[in-house]
């Protein structure tokens, strides 16, 4: 069977092949990762000649994975080789093209924004600009919406063709996604089409069809950090070198004052305030401006990194790539990739955590904890209410129902 519309119809592996080979030229990927589908795609069909199998179904890639290397596909706990992870990709992506219609990409970084919606998608990035969205906002929904016009282009459909069907079906796309994640892609897809319907660009306003799960507080709790597992991290962490100078003062403005991954890795030399000791920057998320102590352990592992480690560069910013070029840190998930490989070294486990910001977690909660105000855990963290700490203090609930709030009526949680 193949995605036709909302009906799944029967399909051969022929003629899944062909729609293999019609996605890869679609997507564009690179020569490797090509290279990389075809080899595994030959030796698929080659299998299901050889077993007389003449019809794709979800099962013949999880048969067909378990006799090739005696292992469940399906079960994460296995640590698979690099030879089965490029096999399973490929299984994959052949299930996406079967469930779905179309492949999508392993990463978000992956997405390309098609032709065809490009001058629609800017002119709505800008409206929100001028709506005063904050620049991690505007972000967060370049990424969502490259991912959710990437599919529509695998669909060839048009923006003014847009139907609620169609809506629901890419929302069956997300279902390996956690239900916040899915939350915040349905509601940056609520504002596009309520942008495509003022603009004349949807004749019927489709931001009522596009449905949302509902998120509870406490539904789930923040991964933290203990005192031991931040001190092996550490201790990971070759200072004598300069990228490891550079990254234990990056971390430490994570560990110490709970930064966003984004704000370290583009905090520049005017933002800190050396007779002062203090940091003032903009967060990227918000646009507000925030200031923090510059703590002495943290001020003499920036110096340490200046004077015995940074390279020399016109840039801005404190921190800087030590590959050429030698310019700004372009990606906040670069720090996240960093700490986890310093975890690994340290014999750490990594689970499903956001390790950068699971610092800010750690942070808030240590506060907390310490019997700091909600109030100032509120200002330390840069956030506009202290509605939104709590989220961040979930994790230390005896704390948090002693906790007298200092906004409003003073009051216990329920």
């Amino acid at each position: 069977m193949v995605y036709v519309g909302a009906e799944m119809v029967q399909i051969t592996i022929e003629q899944m092949m062909d729609a293999a080979d019609r996605e890869l030229r679609r997507l564009n990927l690179s020569p490797r990762t090509v290279y990389g589908h075809c080899k595994e795609l030959r030796e698929f069909a080659d299998y299901c000649a050889q077993n007389a199998i003449q019809i794709y179904s979800p099962d013949t890639g999880l048969i067909y994975f378990l006799q090739r290397y005696g292992l469940d596909m399906a079960d994460s706990t296995v640590k698979l080789t690099e030879q089965q992870r490029a096999t399973r990709r490929t299984i994959r992506f052949l299930d996406d093209i079967y469930q779905f219609g179309c492949a999508r990409r392993n990463s978000h970084h992956d997405y390309k924004v098609p032709p065809a919606y490009a001058d629609v998608l800017e002119s709505y990035l800008s409206d929100c600009i001028k709506n005063n969205g904050a620049p991690g906002t505007i972000d967060v929904k370049r990424t969502k919406l490259k991912q959710f016009l990437c599919y529509l282009d695998g669909r060839r459909i048009l923006l003014p063709d847009i139907t609620a069907s169609d809506v629901s079906d890419y929302m069956t796309t997300l279902y390996q996604y956690k239900r916040a994640t899915i939350h915040i892609i349905s509601s940056v897809l609520r504002d596009f089409f309520r942008y495509l319907h003022t603009s004349g660009i949807l004749e019927n306003n489709l931001a009522g069809d596009v449905p949302r799960p509902k998120i509870y507080v406490e539904e789930s709790f923040p991964e933290t950090w203990t005192p031991e597992e931040i001190r092996q991290l550490l201790s990971a962490i070759n200072r004598r070198t300069a990228i490891g100078k550079r990254d234990y003062a990056m971390i430490l403005l994570a560990v110490l004052l709970g930064m966003r991954a984004g704000d370290i890795c583009a905090l520049n030399f005017k933002e800190i305030d050396w007779r002062k000791k203090v940091i003032t920057y903009t967060q990227q998320k918000s646009g507000k401006i925030n200031t923090l102590p510059l703590l002495p352990l943290i001020g003499e592992a920036i110096i340490d990194y200046l004077k015995n480690g940074r390279l020399d560069s016109d840039c801005d910013n404190v921190f800087i790539r030590h590959i050429h070029p030698y310019g700004a840190i372009a990606s906040s998930s670069t720090l996240s990739e960093t700490i986890k490989r310093y975890m690994r070294q340290a014999g750490l486990t990594i689970k499903s955590r956001k390790v950068a910001h699971s610092m800010r977690h750690t942070v808030a909660s240590t506060l907390l904890r310490n019997g700091v105000p909600l109030m100032t855990i509120s200002n330390i963290m840069g956030h506009d209410t202290p509605k939104t700490t709590i989220a961040y203090t979930k994790v230390d609930i005896p704390a948090l129902r002693k906790c007298a709030l200092s906004y409003g009526a003073r009051r216990e949680l329920p």
